[in-house]
């Protein structure tokens, strides 16, 4: 009884320990702040990984329209910030950097399978079917300087 009640506790601490264990993102140098009450906010993470001179925000959404703010803890950004979007479509996208609004069409996009091989065409579909991949963006650091934070705003597909 004693041994049985023995593991129950060490098992209870263990769990304790793991459940409160801090997450790598909460030990970044970043944050992701999603707007509160957003609709299907259920539905959408970005996941960052961090290395020493880059950051890749990798953005998912199950509903595939949705917004961001992603921001630095510290003064300067790494040489490279990449948002990678794990979606079927880009047809919209907006960066809001220091005030100013960078549409879709201002920044460069790349369509990459999941081995990060170019693709041709606008979509990640081949029928109805996905296609594994997704859109990268590489953000230039002149229009970092200064500024901690990017908002972001994507759209898949325009419904209507």
């Amino acid at each position: 009884m004693v041994r049985s009640l023995g593991f129950c506790v060490f098992g209870l601490l263990a769990f304790d320990f793991s459940s409160h264990a801090s997450n790598s993102e909460d030990d970044s140098g970043f944050e992701v702040k999603f707007p509160k009450g957003a609709a299907h906010a259920e539905t959408r993470k970005i996941k960052i990984i961090e290395k020493t001179d880059s950051v890749v925000f990798e953005v998912r959404d199950q509903f595939g329209i949705g917004k961001g703010s992603l921001i630095s803890k510290n003064r300067k950004w790494p040489d490279k910030v990449i948002l990678r979007f794990y979606l079927s479509g880009l047809e919209g996208l907006i960066a809001k950097i220091k005030g100013k609004t960078f549409a879709k069409e201002d920044l460069k996009i790349r369509m990459l399978d999941s081995k990060g091989n170019s693709l041709k065409g606008r979509y990640l579909l081949k029928g109805s079917k996905k296609i594994p991949g997704y859109f990268e963006i590489e953000l230039p650091q002149s229009k970092l300087m200064d500024t901690r934070q990017i908002e972001l705003r994507w759209i898949d597909f325009y419904r209507g």
